[in-house]
């Protein structure tokens, strides 16, 4: 997957900028698995000491826990996959020219 996601973002890149590009993948990839982690995980230890409050067993609460913490992360991947589908395609193709407007132009 992520071969897939490093070829497809790197399309369309000038060679010139591909170092900036390649860097800027790959900080995202680790940034955001390390803030994904953090976020699932806090879910995850919250759900489970408030079952642990209420008198859960260890092994529920833990159960309930990472029950939650993995709907989030299904609700999350639906979402980023919603966006990814509905993103444009900026992939290089060339863009049509904007003509100037006429009534802008200095005289």
């Amino acid at each position: 997957m992520f071969v897939g996601v490093n070829t497809a973002a790197n399309a369309g890149v000038p060679a010139d900028k591909a170092g900036l590009a390649a860097a800027l993948i790959n900080t995202s990839t680790w940034v955001g698995g390390a803030l994904g982690l953090a976020i699932f995980s806090v879910i995850a230890t919250t759900r489970t000491t408030h079952l642990l409050a209420h008198g859960a067993t260890p092994p529920a609460a833990l159960t309930g826990g990472f029950h939650r913490a993995l709907i989030a992360c299904v609700i999350y991947i639906a979402a980023a996959a919603l966006i990814a589908l509905r993103a444009t395609n900026t992939r290089g193709e060339k863009q049509p020219a904007i003509e100037a407007d006429p009534a802008l132009e200095v005289v």
